[in-house]
């Protein structure tokens, strides 16, 4: 027994080259990502500026969050409707491309190519693109006046200003869902199909009795991922709005990005912590209410 029972200096020896292989993503991960999240947590703890040695306030930052910060409870606000609504408009778009992709149609990899490309460019290029499009002069206003509707303040109207920057963000990454569908679509055995079609099932049966059993796990994945990329929008906000107008776009992150503007290391710390607990407790319901389903 005790022979079986590699020492384990030996097992070192013995699988050195695979340690050597993991030492760098491990070290790499423990430096840049466990350490400055554990970094973080403390700090949220206490009123830090950089500056000055950290002083601790225990809960006060998340109190203050939650009872006199009346901008974050806006920005917790606008992100949720941003989540809402891209989430209620990209999967579906992606779906329906994917339907549409996964028939006998000619130039099918062009069309896939074309839809995912925007997924690619740099969100910062395509909110520089959308807020050009949006300006005053801009396509869709000079479109609107040549019949006669006026002009629209996209990105100056609180009323419109998050859900432009909704509409580009769903134009930007509905082509990853799309992708992912039509890859679970054609993983579908068609023999599900032709017994459906024998027994005299029309194209709305099939999708609800076939197609979206067989895609739940798919829309899962997709729904937790949108989630969390949706509530930490930055980039869009960033480039086309900076959190105006009246804070009508202003999100969690682009809050945190103020407070650490104003080397308020610790308040952000604590927004930060907050966001993650959000995103931790919805994708845990997610997951399990669709999973029970399963």
């Amino acid at each position: 027994m005790t022979a079986r029972l590699a020492p384990p200096i030996t097992a070192i020896r013995k699988y050195y080259l695979g340690y050597l292989f993991i030492a760098v993503p491990v070290a790499s991960s423990i430096i840049f990502l466990l350490i400055p999240m554990l970094t973080s947590l403390i700090w949220s703890f206490t009123d830090f500026n950089g500056l000055q040695p950290p002083h601790f306030v225990g809960l006060g930052n998340y109190v203050e969050l939650f009872t006199r910060d009346k901008l974050f409870i806006k920005a917790l606000q606008n992100t949720a409707i941003f989540v809402v609504l891209s989430l209620g408009a990209g999967p579906v778009l992606g779906l329906l491309t994917a339907l549409m992709l996964n028939q006998n149609v000619r130039l099918r990899a062009l069309f896939r190519t074309a839809y995912f490309l925007p997924v690619m460019t740099s969100m910062v290029v395509v909110a520089t693109l959308w807020r050009m499009l949006y300006n005053e002069s801009g396509l869709f206003n000079t479109i609107l006046s040549s019949l006669g509707l006026g002009t629209v303040g996209w990105l100056s109207d609180p009323n419109w200003a998050l859900v432009s920057v909704v509409i580009a963000s769903v134009w930007q990454g509905f082509g990853y869902e799309t992708v992912i569908f039509l890859s679970a679509l054609q993983t579908i055995p068609g023999e599900l199909y032709e017994a459906a079609t024998i027994d005299g099932a029309g194209a709305l049966a099939k999708f609800r009795f076939i197609t979206l059993p067989s895609l739940r796990s798919v829309i899962l994945f997709i729904y937790v991922i949108g989630i969390i990329g949706g509530a930490q929008v930055f980039d869009q906000v960033f480039v086309m709005t900076q959190g105006g107008p009246v804070n009508s776009t202003t999100t969690i992150v682009f809050y945190l990005y103020r407070r650490f503007q104003d080397l308020r290391l610790g308040y952000a710390s604590a927004i930060a912590y907050i966001l993650f607990l959000i995103l931790v407790g919805f994708s845990f319901v997610q997951w399990r209410v669709l999973g029970e389903r399963d």
